[in-house]
């Protein structure tokens, strides 16, 4: 059995009623490395914020929470998408709110995607001539197939992301914000009964994220409110196999020093492994980077500074923006490395909503003045805009506007009517627009229902933010472990990477520059 690298991580976001108190490509590729880098940028403030002197773990799923945050801006508006698009680095950045959107949809898109359109190069793997070593040896062994010399990228890797909506029974969505939920987050949109069942809804929410995660995260919510409205959930499954596996038979329990060389040690189960890496020593950190590949185009990238403990890895935390990211892995070279890494199985739960409000997110969690319409039916500009956004491209064709208002009102049949452009056309509850004029279905509709329609909703806000991880690293290799021994013994490792004291690790899908994972490792052992 070859080694394996499985991760599960999922965030709940629960969203209350107050009381009364991807198919859209986005315009240019520089968009998509702004919404990549800015969740990096949100795994470095999520991470420093979460920091805390008893953790032994502090990893986490920046993809994950990227995606819940990235559902609820598609649905916010005024103060609340100022906090959120801030949050997330969109503030100083030249990117539309529609663009923000198409480029989440297409990289995590292109995430799950089996035939990935992106073609992200990889310097390091570029360079890479490690790989094709030429032995002096008089009649050197040739290296077996899938091992040393020949990079198989045959076995799949699996990674999947997965949107959910868990809405009060009877508690309807906005036709356009259900539209791109769907069509760009791939969102699973259901009904239960938070009021009368909250049991069962429970039971509802914890059987997807099972099954989401492959039963890596078995439960993430134990209780739920009788006035909850929503819940929004985000998961995300990453299963893969090492390029090259590690030595089975060189396992072995070896110290670890959580408080640096000097302090006290604790044994943990340490694999061992030597043979072609991307490395990097980031000297004004005085700071290793490893690259360990997974089949594919995945990597864990561990970051180990010298004679690291816990105020060491504190220190580097502020210098790791996606900016310096992407240039130590742009300066990467593949050389032979002597490894030794911890088999680790790590599991972390914390809740985001003390953390985002440490980041200055306030108004989704404020009951009274929460700005989140855009995700309810009925939803109308009430700032006054009328400036084009994503939700205006839902309905700039004759078909899209027909199926809206067949979707609504099935037994209409809809005819042209001339107007001097959208906003006249919006003036009415029983038109469409779309290719410039509106499309409108006269005399059969729902009287109430219109009467609904142009009354404010009540506002929802958050009430939970619950993001769980459970993350396993082990060695499980197969027989060509003894094969890649025998290669060791003939060369010279040019770095030694010995990650015995703390460490940050960052698993990086490399098309996409996304970190599916991200955190401090304080304590490995399991």
């Amino acid at each position: 059995m070859r080694l394996k690298f499985v991760l599960g991580a999922v965030l709940v976001l629960v969203l209350h009623e107050a009381t009364s108190q991807g198919q859209f490509e986005p315009s240019n590729t520089d968009n998509l490395d702004v919404v990549a880098n800015s969740v990096t940028n949100l795994a470095q403030k999520i991470s420093r914020a979460i920091a805390s002197q008893k953790s032994k773990t502090e990893i986490f799923s920046p993809v994950s929470i990227a995606g819940a945050l990235s559902l609820l801006l598609l649905g916010s508006s005024g103060v609340t998408r100022d906090e959120l698009t801030k949050l997330m680095g969109f503030d100083n950045q030249q990117i539309s709110f529609a663009d923000i959107h198409k480029s989440f949809g297409k990289l995590f898109g292109e995430l799950v995607s089996s035939e990935p359109s992106l073609n992200t190069p990889v310097p390091w793997r570029q360079n890479d001539k490690c790989n094709n070593y030429d032995y002096e040896d008089d009649e050197p062994s040739p290296p077996p197939k899938n091992q040393r010399g020949k990079r198989d990228t045959s076995a799949p890797v699996e990674v999947d992301i997965g949107n959910a909506i868990f809405a009060q029974r009877g508690q309807q969505f906005g036709d356009r914000y259900q539209k791109l939920a769907e069509q760009l987050y791939q969102t699973k949109l259901e009904h239960v009964d938070f009021a009368h069942q909250p049991q069962q809804a429970t039971s509802t929410i914890n059987q997807w994220v099972r099954k989401q995660t492959r039963g890596k995260i078995p439960e993430i919510v134990s209780q739920l409110n009788a006035d909850t409205l929503m819940v929004i959930a985000n998961t995300l499954f990453f299963k893969a196999e090492w390029e090259e596996p590690f030595l089975k038979d060189g396992t072995k329990m070896k110290p670890f020093y959580p408080n640096g060389p000097n302090g006290a040690s604790r044994n943990v189960t340490t694999m061992v492994h030597g043979g072609c890496f991307p490395y990097y020593y980031w000297k004004e950190a005085d700071t290793k980077v490893l690259g360990i590949p997974y089949k594919k185009n995945n990597t864990m990238y561990v970051f180990l500074p010298n004679d690291s403990d816990r105020f060491k890895l504190a220190r580097l935390q502020p210098l790791l923006t996606a900016q310096t990211i992407n240039d130590i892995i742009s300066k990467m070279v593949v050389k032979t490395v002597s490894v030794q890494f911890p088999k680790m199985h790590l599991i972390n739960s914390f809740n985001l909503k003390q953390v985002l409000e440490q980041l200055g997110v306030y108004r989704v969690f404020d009951h009274s003045n929460t700005d989140l319409y855009r995700i309810l039916p009925g939803y109308e500009r009430f700032d006054g805009s009328e400036s084009e956004d994503i939700f205006d491209l839902l309905s700039d064709t004759v078909e899209n506007a027909i199926a809206d208002l067949k979707h609504e009102y099935p037994n209409c049949s809809p005819f042209e009517k001339d107007v001097e452009g959208r906003p006249s056309c919006e003036k009415s509850k029983l038109c469409r627009y779309g290719g410039g004029t509106c499309m409108c279905c006269p005399k059969t509709y729902d009287s109430s229902r219109k009467r609904r329609a142009t009354e404010q909703p009540q506002p929802l806000y958050v009430n939970e933010i619950v993001h769980k991880v459970d993350v396993v690293v082990n060695e499980k290799g197969t027989e060509g472990g003894a094969v890649t021994a025998t290669l060791l013994d003939r060369i010279t490792a040019q770095a030694t990477f010995r990650a015995n004291g703390p460490f940050l690790v960052i698993v990086r899908d490399e098309m996409t520059k996304l970190p599916l994972f991200y955190g401090n490792v304080f304590d490995p052992s399991i």
